[in-house]
């Protein structure tokens, strides 16, 4: 699309009153690195979207290289905000060769909840209905070793590295 195309469809989508605009920034390996989202948007360009960019809180992206549990919840379900950052980390299911979009599959926890896995950005990855079984199926195991980064072991031992895809260019 053109930029004018652009600015009618953001101006037309501004009127909704439940409109968030979110704004990910990629590192050097195209991976998200910083990501924040607002209620409302910047407006007509002439208005200063220097100043609505300024306003956008910026999370680091769903823990992408950090440690910590910032955004932990004490629930077994993360909360919008945090599944919202998990899914941004990883836009797929964290199966190697998986391309079930983050927002339809489980925020999986890595290290199960009920046996002392923390909801938070170090132990959930998005994993759709089928990997999430296939986790818990003798033999498999997952570990995530670093925030977003999955080693899945299969059942004959060899292991599986998946790393959240980088954004288009």
């Amino acid at each position: 699309m053109d930029a004018d195309a652009c600015r009618d469809l953001a101006q037309r989508l501004a009127a909704g009153p439940g409109t968030r605009w979110c704004l990910t920034l990629t590192g050097q390996d195209g991976r998200a690195a910083v990501h924040g989202c607002a209620c409302a948007g910047p407006g007509p360009a002439t208005s200063g979207c220097r100043q609505h960019l300024a306003g956008v809180g910026d999370d680091p992206a769903a823990g992408a290289r950090q440690s910590g549990h910032a955004r932990q919840v004490q629930s077994y379900r993360p909360g919008r905000t945090l599944r919202h950052l998990i899914d941004i980390r990883h836009r797929t299911c964290g199966f190697p060769g998986c391309r079930r979009s983050a927002v339809r599959c489980d925020a999986d926890h890595t290290v199960p909840f009920d046996q002392g896995g923390a909801t938070c950005e170090c132990n959930l990855a998005p994993l759709c209905r089928r990997h999430h079984r296939a986790k818990q199926a003798p033999g498999w195991r997952l570990d995530q070793p670093e925030p977003g980064t999955l080693v899945w072991t299969a059942p004959h031992g060899r292991s599986y590295t998946v790393n959240p895809d980088p954004y288009p260019a």
